[in-house]
């Protein structure tokens, strides 16, 4: 069996330690409004669940392309991308009425996907294909591509939309891309099998989140140096505080969030969440981080304010939400 492929099946308990699937590509979103909704891709049932999370309940399912993984919010345009593996296409939904609304294909297996902040191109990982393509949100056209590392995953993009940063697992390194020219300006080393990203909101710190070696890489954009801090056991997606002092990290295989304090670098706590979990996004507006779950298809919902669980939210099969996943809605 093709190794990238036999990734995406779950044997057990184990998960896909990096199925296709960030960014933010982040894993994590940021919102400024009180008025959300969680868009939850369901790998098992090629579906995605919409949650209101002011009432932390399931109000609309979506049917998508096949297995969906990965999440992109464009909110000026009310749109939310959906990548799917297996059909190998991105699929577009109206976030007005919640309706799928166009389909786009991709020659390859998109995985990770973003939004730059202008909304004018969307990114995606192609998996298979070793490359990233940039796609033109207006005409839905890929306008450019780039031969990236081995297996990339997670995306993330610079607040000034001048550099995508992306995690390549079989490389084991971070590819910083001028979105300019679409070329390499550097590659940095991380752990073993990076996967998710997360960009922190003023975009002066990066997460790698490093699946085989238990690690999340910290990288100052700005200085380019490096710090690396233990966490659970494979851990997969990550979503940072507002205020950047803390980095939340799901870890697939402990069915934990840990909670890291980011300027004194330690562990604050690790939170017990649903099995297997994926995705996380933060509401900050409401002081929530939204966690999906795969082995429990639901979704655990974290005050961040106390670092506790409060609920969890019934959801689909294999709920993955790889991505920037929370629509801020404005009023």
């Amino acid at each position: 069996m093709n190794p990238k492929i036999s990734i995406f099946t779950k044997i057990g308990r184990y998960i896909a330690i990096i199925s296709i699937n960030l960014t933010m590509m982040s894993c994590s979103a940021n919102t400024s409004s009180n008025s959300h909704q969680a868009y939850i891709t369901n790998q098992g049932e090629h579906t995605v669940s919409v949650i209101d999370t002011s009432k932390n309940q399931v109000i609309h399912t979506i049917s998508v392309g096949k297995g969906p993984v990965g999440v992109a919010i464009a909110s000026g345009l009310s749109r939310v991308y959906i990548s799917n593996v297996e059909s190998q296409d991105i699929s577009v939904i109206n976030t007005q009425n919640n309706t799928l609304v166009n389909t786009i294909k991709i020659n390859g297996s998109p995985v990770g996907l973003a939004t730059s902040p202008d909304e004018k191109t969307l990114y995606a990982t192609d998996w298979f294909n070793n490359r990233v393509v940039s796609i033109d949100t207006d005409s839905k056209h890929t306008m450019r591509e780039l031969s990236i590392g081995d297996a990339p995953a997670g995306l993330a993009i610079s607040p000034d939309s001048q550099t995508l940063y992306v995690t390549n697992r079989d490389s084991n390194d971070i590819a910083i891309i001028d979105t300019n020219t679409l070329a390499i300006k550097q590659r940095i080393s991380v752990g073993k099998h990076p996967f998710g990203i997360a960009l922190s909101n003023t975009g002066k710190l990066l997460a790698s989140v490093n699946v085989q070696d238990d690690t999340v890489s910290i990288i100052n954009t700005e200085t380019m140096t490096k710090e690396t801090m233990k966490v659970g056991y494979h851990p997969y997606c990550a979503a940072f505080s507002l205020d950047e002092k803390t980095l939340y990290v799901t870890n697939t295989q402990d069915d934990s969030v840990t909670v890291l304090d980011i300027v004194n670098k330690k562990v604050i706590t690790t939170i017990n969440v649903g099995s297997t979990p994926e995705g996380i996004s933060i509401d900050h507006a409401n002081h929530r981080a939204y966690v999906a779950n795969w082995g429990s298809n639901n979704v655990s919902v974290i005050d961040t304010k106390k670092n506790k669980l409060t609920t969890s939210i019934k959801t689909g099969e294999k709920s993955r939400a790889f991505g920037q996943f929370i629509l801020n809605l404005h009023p």
